[in-house]
């Protein structure tokens, strides 16, 4: 499940699923019925119309498509999961506080229904939760911020994109 990170390569979501085995489904999820998330703005949908048609060409040239959703995030997952009979979901982590909700209930709700789900660290260097202060709290002055992020461990080197996999049977796609 991809959201803004609309790549094959340093994707740990996508390279996670494929070295699991098997068909897997990309998908986007178009989200703006979700409370809480900002809708996207004009130059936003210009940036998103593009990054999947470019991500969808991508996919192509290696047999795969790519499935797009639009609606609620909990309810589309839900719906490819029965329509797939996917036995996991992975996907990048957000870290806005409405998207952070929404990613943590659907999480549950796919575990609770016997569908592995598990996201990943791809769109910072470092999680929000392991560079703080001494105190334990979070940084509120950037030079003090930067010399811990520089003593701690480096972060991961990218990751390329993952080798090719088997391709999923058909989904319908709906048209963002």
């Amino acid at each position: 499940w991809l959201r803004a990170d609309l790549r094959l390569a340093d994707n740990p979501a996508l390279t996670a699923a494929v070295e699991r085995g098997g068909p897997v489904v990309v998908a986007y999820v178009l989200d703006e019925a979700s409370e809480g998330l900002r809708p996207p703005g004009g130059a936003s949908r210009w940036w998103l119309h593009h990054a999947l048609q470019r991500l969808g060409t991508a996919l192509a040239e290696r047999g795969q498509s790519l499935v797009l959703r639009r609606g609620r995030a909990s309810d589309a997952i839900a719906a490819l999961v029965r329509e797939s009979g996917a036995g996991a979901v992975f996907w990048n982590r957000r870290y806005g506080a409405a998207e952070r909700r929404i990613d943590g209930e659907i999480k549950a709700t796919l575990r609770d229904a016997g569908v592995a789900a598990e996201s990943f660290q791809a769109n910072l260097l470092f999680e929000p939760w392991t560079i703080s202060t001494a105190a334990g709290q979070p940084f509120r002055v950037f030079t003090p911020f930067w010399r811990a992020c520089l003593g701690a461990l480096p972060p991961r080197p990218p990751l390329p994109g993952p080798p090719d996999w088997p391709a999923a049977a058909a989904l319908p796609s709906d048209r963002l």
